[in-house]
């Protein structure tokens, strides 16, 4: 079975982002970046496949360094849980 834990903590930060946007614009970027992880997800595409994906996305719209940090985040709290 593939791992997906950094996948899927950026995907649950960026849906708390999409919930509390303060603004219908920085939503929809949000969402183009991340709304057809669910599908690679189910496809198994690889973790690496997907945050290529994510992180091409996010170039795109200028929130790059951003998600950048969430995956060091998401890093950082998979390698404390096996400590």
């Amino acid at each position: 079975m593939k791992s997906y834990s950094k996948v899927t903590y950026v995907l649950y930060i960026a849906l708390i982002e999409i919930r509390a946007a303060e603004s219908l614009k920085k939503a929809q970027v949000f969402a183009d970046v991340m709304h057809n992880v669910p599908m690679m997800l189910s496809n198994e595409r690889s973790e690496q496949e997907i945050i290529s994906e994510i992180m091409m996305k996010a170039k795109r719209q200028g929130i790059d360094q951003y998600f950048l940090k969430l995956f060091d985040k998401s890093e950082k709290r998979l390698a404390d849980r096996h400590t």
